[in-house]
């Protein structure tokens, strides 16, 4: 290297003996989270640790096994109702299907949103273990506690799944583009008022409260959940 040649930069590694398997799933998640399946390689999750690709490797055999081991875990964050065999609160006074219901449902839309790669990691791959299966089979049971009929909870069932992934998209979408855009709420609000009145009467009227609708997007989640809750459970 000559005087005028400017140094290389170093990569900053991890001090030696640090790395274990949690704190490569931390940095999993923080890469998917943050770039997408799209860009997950074992390279670019050995650059966010600062340490060789090698290093990873003797942890895990390789990207699926480390999509794997991230999907268990998130999904290992929703806690599940314990299963009561019979209708109806506990003998404990514990909540009934309809509030277990809601309850796995926002632990559902929670992670989703918190963590945007858990959606696409689970559609793109299912994973080996059984976490997403236990959630499934644990919404269908509080259904038929809640009393309704096998072709009813099965349907119910896939309503509330689709409605609570589709709300979790939006609310990454629009969350995105808010952070790019910090005025989105008043362009969308003023873009509303801008429609004409004679073609357009309901958007042009309803245009702050529509604005305002669209950017608080986990409260309308739950005004949705508990109206759709309500039009398929009653209040059972």
């Amino acid at each position: 290297m000559t005087a005028n040649q400017p140094a290389r930069p170093t990569r900053r590694r991890a001090p030696r003996n640090t790395l274990n398997p949690d704190r490569i799933l931390d940095a999993a998640v923080r890469l998917l989270d943050r770039d997408g399946p799209e860009a997950f390689t074992m390279r670019a999750l050995a650059k966010e640790l600062g340490v060789g690709t090698m290093a990873v490797y003797s942890h895990f055999k390789g990207k699926d096994e480390i999509s794997d081991a991230v999907a268990h875990r998130l999904l290992g964050e929703i806690e599940l109702p314990a299963p009561r065999p019979q209708p109806g609160p506990g003998p404990d006074g514990g909540a009934g299907p309809y509030d277990q219901i809601r309850e796995v449902c926002r632990s559902l839309y929670r992670l989703f949103t918190d963590h945007p790669s858990a959606l696409q990691l689970l559609t793109r791959r299912p994973p080996s273990g059984d976490e997403a299966i236990a959630v499934l089979d644990r919404i269908l049971g509080l259904l038929r506690q809640a009393g309704l009929d096998r072709s009813a909870a099965v349907a119910a069932h896939v309503s509330i799944m689709q409605y609570t992934i589709g709300s979790a998209q939006w609310t990454v979408r629009s969350r995105r583009r808010e952070e790019c855009d910090e005025e989105l709420g008043d362009r969308m609000r003023e873009r509303l008022t801008q429609l004409p009145a004679g073609r357009y009467p309901w958007l042009a009227d309803l245009a702050p409260e529509l604005a305002s609708a669209y950017l608080a997007r986990a409260e309308q989640y739950e005004q949705g959940l508990e109206a759709l809750l309500h039009g398929l459970l009653g209040r059972r």
